[in-house]
């Protein structure tokens, strides 16, 4: 136990001394965690777009990696919450649906009445919760990074 509780401190004091901007480090963990809640996105998307804004691609690398796949699962429940009261439907509904249509396949899902009816409340959902987790993911850490640069200096 005492091993792994080093690691995490090591860890987080690497991440807090990588050689960036606050900003471009709050940023690319924002942008990598918003990616990963994200279906369907992952860490050569991430990569891409962090160098092209010009993020910090290890933080973005890091956000990615912690939400990847389990991110997208937690961030459901909420998604489909947002994205029935968007469309009009309840978030039972919605995931009723998705429960039922899923197993079809990605043809299916595509489908117009499939796409309009469960698809686009999800998606609309999914991007609302993962800006709103990543925004409040970058400014906890850009509060962090500016504490502990003007601790350090």
């Amino acid at each position: 136990m005492k091993i792994a509780w080093l690691k995490i401190k090591n860890f987080f004091a690497h991440f807090f001394t990588l050689d960036d901007t606050p900003h471009n480090i709050a940023g690319g963990a924002a942008l990598g965690v918003f990616l990963g809640i994200l279906p369907g996105e992952g860490l050569a998307t991430t990569l891409i777009i962090a160098s092209i804004l010009k993020l910090n691609r290890a933080s973005a690398t890091l956000g990615v990696l912690t939400t990847n796949m389990w991110g997208t699962f937690l961030a459901l429940p909420l998604a489909t919450i947002v994205g029935g009261f968007l469309f009009g439907q309840t978030p039972g509904n919605l995931s009723d649906q998705f429960y039922q249509t899923y197993h079809l396949g990605f043809k299916f899902f595509l489908s117009k009445a499939i796409f309009f009816d469960l698809a686009l409340p999800l998606i609309s959902g999914f991007i609302i919760v993962s800006l709103l987790i990543s925004f409040s993911l970058y400014i906890f850490v850009l509060i962090l990074l500016k504490y502990f640069k003007t601790k350090q200096d």
